[in-house]
């Protein structure tokens, strides 16, 4: 298999950056799962589970996918992160940050440009969480959540076709 580029590049039209919306699940719960040419074709979860929405404040959630690995041991993975800071400090959040902290949790990030992008698809990502109350008025209240994995392939595209599906009746 030859490691080349198969085609060009086309310049796309400005669009807006950042994470709209979080789509979190369980990866032990994934059921099926097939990515073809970059995009996943199906995704279904184990009867009776569902993706949850993260709904966050515009411009407080970000992802990287870095290409890791080594020259001298001919290595390729990839590294995901996911930063998502949620406002408030519930019983309730207490409990589901709780949860999220001692699984493998897969996440689809709703971007502002309108498409959708599957993170720890298949390894799923650990997740570590910062409280902080601030200090002045103006300080965030919350939760800073860290999503830390590795994949062996890029985040491929998912459609909302496909994420809808995935969320309870």
């Amino acid at each position: 298999m030859a490691c080349e580029i198969t085609s060009g590049y086309d310049l796309v039209c400005d669009s807006a950056g950042g994470v709209d919306t979080w789509y979190v699940y369980a990866t032990a719960n994934t059921d099926t799962f097939t990515v073809v040419n970059g995009e996943v074709t199906a995704l279904t979860l184990t009867a009776g589970k569902y993706a949850y929405p993260l709904n966050v404040e515009m411009e407080t959630s970000t992802f990287t996918d870095t290409a890791v690995g080594e020259r001298a041991a001919g290595a390729y993975g990839r590294q995901q992160v996911a930063t998502v800071l949620l406002h408030g400090n519930t019983d309730e959040m207490i409990v589901q940050i709780e949860e999220l902290a001692t699984g493998r949790h897969s996440l689809i990030a709703k971007l502002n440009d309108g498409t959708y992008e599957l993170l720890f698809a298949t390894n799923g990502a650990k997740v570590t969480d910062e409280r902080t109350p601030g200090t002045a008025f103006e300080d965030m209240n919350g939760n800073t959540l860290t999503f830390n994995g590795k994949e062996k392939n890029k985040a491929p595209k998912i459609s909302s076709v496909i994420v809808a599906a995935l969320l309870e009746p």
